[in-house]
């Protein structure tokens, strides 16, 4: 869940591509209006690169999630350079077998939406391809996503306490087609928890994950952290930490459809 700080890196990353070949763009109308045909189109393994795929699917299938869909809804409180943001998002995320995971969220401030999130995600911890559209203005961003993946431990998937999982892979704007940047994630699981620590209305086990990202040169660039839940089979985010901005997320409501 990027802020500023990320969205500025990602923005000079749009000029890039810009640059290199122009961007189509897309109705941030058609992004709001349509929204899971819209998914359908670009959030599925289909869009993923077929070596990007090879390298996530190599190894066991995954067990089957016990759900369909997970609608859930968090407070967000955000530090970013001092200045304090409070926020509501609203999260749906689909499972679509094998650790895939679509999730669509849309903030708001003081009950007003002002932004939606659409991604492609591993497990929902580890982002494939994403889409920022902010409501205010007339094209949404271009999608951001995985060009190569050279190494991915898909076990990530099913956490184990002590364990940790590494994931090394080049992104880009879709329409880039160079300068790609390189990135390391690394995710280490702690000690098994209640799931019930997260959200009261969950049972079973819960294990934390802190995953940290870098660059290139080994800078650290933000860290994340989650619950994966056993008994659903999958995680959800609880904090979020760069260099400008941390943010804790709180969840309100949870609703899931098997």
């Amino acid at each position: 869940m990027p802020l500023a700080s990320d969205l500025r890196a990602r923005l000079l990353v749009l000029a890039v591509a810009a640059a290199l070949g122009g961007c189509a763009a897309v109705d941030t109308k058609t992004v709001v209006t349509d929204s899971e045909a819209y998914m359908a189109q670009q959030f599925t393994p289909a869009q993923l690169p077929p070596k990007v795929k090879t390298v996530l699917e190599a190894g066991e299938r995954l067990p089957a999630a016990p759900f369909k869909r997970i609608r859930y809804r968090v407070s967000a409180d955000f530090d970013e350079e001092g200045r304090k943001l409070e926020l509501a998002a609203d999260y749906a995320i689909t499972n679509l077998g094998d650790g895939y995971i679509q999730q669509r969220s849309e903030y708001a401030r003081n009950g007003v939406p002002y932004r939606i999130n659409m991604a492609l995600m591993f497990g929902n911890i580890h982002i494939l391809r994403s889409q920022t559209s902010f409501l205010d203005r007339p094209t949404a961003q271009q999608p951001f996503e995985t060009k190569d993946l050279t190494v991915f431990d898909r076990s990530l998937g099913k956490p184990v306490a002590g364990r940790s999982y590494t994931m090394e892979a080049k992104t880009g704007l879709a329409p880039q087609i160079a300068g790609f940047t390189d990135e390391k994630r690394v995710c280490v699981a702690g000690p098994a928890v209640p799931a019930a620590t997260l959200f009261a209305g969950l049972s079973g086990q819960g294990i934390p994950l802190e995953c940290t990202k870098t660059g290139a040169s080994g800078v650290v660039v933000n860290k994340m952290k989650y619950v994966w839940v056993a008994d659903l089979g999958v995680a959800f985010q609880t904090e979020y930490t760069s260099f400008r901005s941390t943010g804790r997320y709180t969840i309100r409501s949870l609703d899931i459809q098997k």
